[in-house]
């Protein structure tokens, strides 16, 4: 009788340091982009080593990491790469790593994500950044909508989400439970260890934000607000641009629809809103309202006042 192959498992990785590492695994559609690229890679004290990443060899590890199956993982490739990225780190610099398609479901695996930074830093203190599910979701139809258009492949909001429906696990739909993810990290590095951050105080309350961010960097929030301020990546789409794309998509001559796509602006009027029906407002309500009460619960975060979806109360409204 032949034995069952022993699996590849994380515990194969050694730890590249035992020092503190920050890690940011998202979530998406958090102002991810903007902290990454106009404070992470900028500030004088974060040795910032995510996406966009300062080389090719650390921006092939860090995608590695997500992206690569267990049979075509390369750990030694993997760790030379880190370690040789966090050698410069300064003594009084906090190496930081951010990349949101850590928990992203189109990652391999992103339990497995979890247990692969766990391996390589085991004293990592992590950060998610989350936002109320149903504008992430229409977030991210918006911009997987710029993408279909090129195609001439335009579909409105309610058809796909009940297309991503029919696979939540391979949609965004899986990525919507966030107290499951950020339990994960929990068990790994220690609840103290993880800190949670709302996309909506980023917006409303940018200040406070800003502190609770320096909180979890350990060090002043000085300087971090001049480095936000008027910054925005990946601009919204206009509801002009969309509205156009709506009506004459399907009409025109896909060669035209590819030009177009390229050389009309994204953005100019109003930013495009999508109304969602109750249908898909209830539907996300009762996937996410128990999740979202115990990661209030466990979190002491007042989830109610950004009006997230909680147990009991109605189907929220969607903000974007």
């Amino acid at each position: 009788m032949t034995g069952a192959p022993l699996p590849l498992r994380p515990s194969a990785l050694r730890p590249v340091t035992d020092a503190a590492v920050w890690l940011h695994p998202g979530m998406v559609k958090t102002a991810t982009s903007t902290l990454q690229r106009h404070v992470f890679s900028h500030h004088p004290k974060i040795h910032y080593l995510g996406l966009p990443s300062p080389t090719p060899q650390l921006e092939w590890a860090i995608r590695h990491i997500c992206q690569a199956d267990s049979t075509h993982f390369e750990t030694e490739r993997l760790q030379e790469v880190l370690a040789g990225s966090l050698a410069g780190t300064a003594a009084d610099a906090r190496p930081l790593i951010s990349y949101e398609n850590f928990a992203l479901h189109e990652s391999k695996d992103k339990g497995l994500v979890a247990d692969r930074l766990a391996a390589l830093f085991p004293n990592a203190r992590v950060l998610f950044t989350i936002r109320r599910q149903e504008d992430l979701v229409t977030s991210w139809y918006l911009t997987k909508l710029r993408v279909r258009i090129k195609r001439k492949a335009y579909i409105p909001f309610d058809e796909w989400y009940w297309m991503e429906a029919r696979e939540p696990w391979n949609s965004i739909l899986d990525d919507l439970c966030f107290d499951r993810m950020i339990r994960r990290y929990e068990a790994l590095f220690g609840p103290e260890r993880v800190s949670v951050l709302t996309f909506e105080e980023f917006i409303r309350e940018p200040n406070t934000f800003l502190r609770r961010l320096s909180a979890y960097l350990d060090m002043d929030a000085d300087g971090f607000a001049a480095m936000v301020a008027g910054k925005r990546e990946n601009s919204a789409m206009s509801n002009r641009y969309l509205a156009f794309w709506r009506h004459a998509s399907h009409v025109l001559p896909r060669r035209f629809v590819r030009n177009w796509s390229r050389k009309l602006t994204l953005k100019g009027g109003a930013r495009a809103r999508i109304v969602m029906p109750d249908a898909v407002r209830t539907h996300i309500h009762d996937l996410v309202a128990a999740d979202n009460a115990e990661l209030a619960r466990r979190r002491g975060l007042d989830l109610a006042h950004w009006g997230y979806s909680l147990p009991g109360g109605p189907a929220a409204e969607v903000q974007r």
